[in-house]
């Protein structure tokens, strides 16, 4: 049980990181808040036909915004665009995270 508490506690660690980190990149790429949505609903897996459905706007407005959320970022794609969130939380160190170097 103290070794799934600890996981569960690195866990939301980790969650909090990640956190910390979208909203740092979304403030450094000047995102508005609809860009910002759509940002959101990208990296949780959603398909433009769904983030439209979720947001209440034609799928036109959601690759829109994508399209503007790709240039600020400098990526060319939804994959180059996941990959700099994971980049990012990968080089968070394990003390960052709040893990003991000797139990990672």
């Amino acid at each position: 049980m103290q070794r799934t508490a600890h996981l569960q506690e690195q866990l939301g660690l980790a969650a909090g990181a990640f956190n910390e980190i979208v909203e740092a990149r979304f403030r450094d790429w000047g995102l508005t808040p609809s860009e910002q949505d759509v940002a959101l609903f990208t990296l949780k897996g959603c398909a433009i036909p769904e983030i439209a459905t979720l947001r209440g706007s034609a799928e036109g407005t959601v690759k829109s915004h994508l399209n503007g959320i790709y240039r600020k970022a400098g990526v060319t794609g939804r994959g180059a665009f996941l990959s700099l969130f994971i980049e990012d939380l990968m080089a968070e160190t394990p003390a960052a995270l709040g893990a003991n170097p000797e139990e990672a």
